[in-house]
């Protein structure tokens, strides 16, 4: 008969047993339902963690005839009977759970000393890499790669020689000085906009709300508007592109068209002006791209490179080269200084033919819009396609990035959409715009003001301008025209905007 056991403790419980068994091993004293429940799960002692075998507990005997004490928490025989076998198993599980919260912590530890010292070697190499390549910067800027001399052709364009250069550029491909220089020119302006600060003369929400129409010309008298574009830094002048297959280059300050230029056989699709330069890109269904003088209306160049209606054209941040896209599916990296295309880049994934192009403010990565409601985005210097996403149901008429570099806008069939660059970058082909601006339920054009802060959509008939933080309307002009509007732009400070349309009309 077993006797009394209430002035030993378990080991594991910290109660008296009913039933002690102790170690041979340890010495230690169980309660013997417990030790062998433990033995049986895990083989070793709860305590040292030596292991155990059942062979290695024996049974202790008391003296039965000998009262002991009944223990605290059993002084209610009927809630002991009722949760005994509940709480043998809570206190095996703990003292598990203490065993595993030791030894994770002494992980924990051992991984956060890795990871700080994995830090510490990629902040070492990623500093060593950023002094290569303002080194290798360095040394193309002081090579003879782009030392020639800026000569001038008869019609006033400004062209380059780059006979120093041909060793290592002959004009094909984007070649590695070309790279170069874009790198180069990304790494300038990256940093330069982080300084950049709001203007102190950009227009308010409450002064926007309050535009109004001012003037309207109609400057190709005979067929629509179907492409716009502002000067970035002569404000009183614009271009158009017209169903007549003209561009017309307008001052507004005098009112009239300084040149009428018969510039295609076919309408002409995209207009586009240099800031720095005295020139202008146009686009037509004729296949062509052409280069105009702004000065003399003169043609520079005439690009033949595509098979089909070019539908797009971009100017790159460093102002020598443009890029066009067409309904052949390829889109063409020209240079203004050769005056040739260096490369023609197509892709086996394109199944349809391009509806517009844009350039990154950066200049490394190109925006394709499709007529399958797909946009593309490129790695210009690898010819890569990085980022698909679908934009619009049926063609998106345009594609225009942010200068703050993080968001882009399209437009198509239904509506305006604003997209953060760095959400799809992400997503991809699941991304989710920032916001929908359903509009009229028609979107042919989009622009963001040099600031970033404002949006402006161009729709069957109205013109709105929403705020890009606040996802606010700021102005909705539901009747700005009579026929479809082809194009908007803001002027600087958005102090005001300017429009073109299908009723022939350009309004400011």
């Amino acid at each position: 008969r077993r006797g009394n056991m209430s002035g030993i403790v378990c080991a594991m419980s910290g109660e008296a047993p009913k039933e002690a068994a102790m170690s041979k091993k340890s010495g230690l004293v169980f309660e013997r339902s417990l030790i062998e429940k433990y033995i049986q799960d895990h083989g070793s002692c709860p305590i040292t963690g030596d292991a155990l075998s059942l062979e290695d507990i024996m049974e202790l005997k008391g003296n039965c005839y000998v009262k002991g004490r009944p223990v605290k928490s059993t002084s209610i025989p009927g809630m002991l009977s009722m949760f005994q076998d509940e709480w043998q198993e809570t206190v095996r599980e703990c003292v598990v759970l203490r065993k595993l919260l030791e030894q994770t912590r002494q992980e924990l530890s051992h991984t956060l000393y890795q990871h700080d010292a994995a830090c510490r070697v990629i902040s070492r190499l990623v500093k060593e890499r950023d002094e290569a390549r303002e080194a290798l910067v360095k040394a193309s800027a002081k090579g003879e790669i782009f030392s020639s001399i800026a000569t001038t052709a008869p019609n006033g364009v400004q062209s380059a020689s780059f006979s120093d250069a041909m060793e290592l550029d002959d004009g094909e491909g984007i070649s590695e000085a070309v790279k170069v220089k874009m790198t180069e020119m990304s790494t300038i302006l990256s940093k330069s906009r982080k300084k950049r600060e709001v203007s102190s003369n950009l227009n308010s929400e409450e002064q926007i709300s309050r535009y109004i129409q001012k003037k309207a010309f109609p400057v190709h008298m005979a067929n629509a508007i179907l492409c716009l574009d502002l000067h970035p830094s002569r404000e009183n002048l614009t271009v158009t592109g017209g169903a007549d297959n003209k561009v017309v280059i307008f001052d507004q300050k005098s009112e009239q068209a300084i040149h009428k230029i018969a510039a295609h056989s076919k309408k002409v699709t995209r207009v586009q002006f240099h800031p720095t330069q005295e020139l202008l890109f146009s686009t037509s269904s004729d296949k062509t791209v052409k280069v105009w003088s702004t000065a003399s209306g003169d043609n520079v160049y005439t690009f033949k490179d595509h098979r089909g209606e070019v539908t797009g054209v971009t100017l790159h941040a460093t102002g020598d080269y443009i890029v066009s896209a067409s309904h052949d599916k390829t889109w063409a990296l020209h240079d203004l200084a050769l005056g040739k295309c260096r490369k023609v880049v197509s892709d086996p994934s394109v199944t349809c033919g391009y509806s517009a192009a844009s350039f990154h403010p950066d200049g490394l990565i190109l925006g394709t819009a499709t007529v399958d409601k797909l946009v593309r985005v490129w790695d210009v210097k690898t010819q890569q396609n990085v980022v698909t996403f679908s934009a619009h149901p049926g063609e998106v008429n345009c594609i225009n990035f942010s200068e703050n570099g993080y968001y882009v806008c399209t437009a198509g069939g239904d509506g305006f959409k604003m997209w953060d660059l760095r959400k799809v970058a992400k997503m991809s082909g699941q991304a989710v715009p920032v916001k929908h601006f359903s509009g009229d339920g028609e979107g042919n054009d989009a622009v963001f003001d040099y600031s970033g802060l404002y949006l402006a959509c161009a729709g069957a008939t109205s013109l709105e301008v929403y705020h890009t933080k606040s996802l606010n309307q700021v102005l909705s002009l539901p009747k700005a025209h009579s026929k479809s509007l082809t194009g908007v732009r803001f002027g600087p400070d958005a102090q005001f905007i300017v429009t073109a349309s299908k009723d022939r009309e350009l309004k400011f």
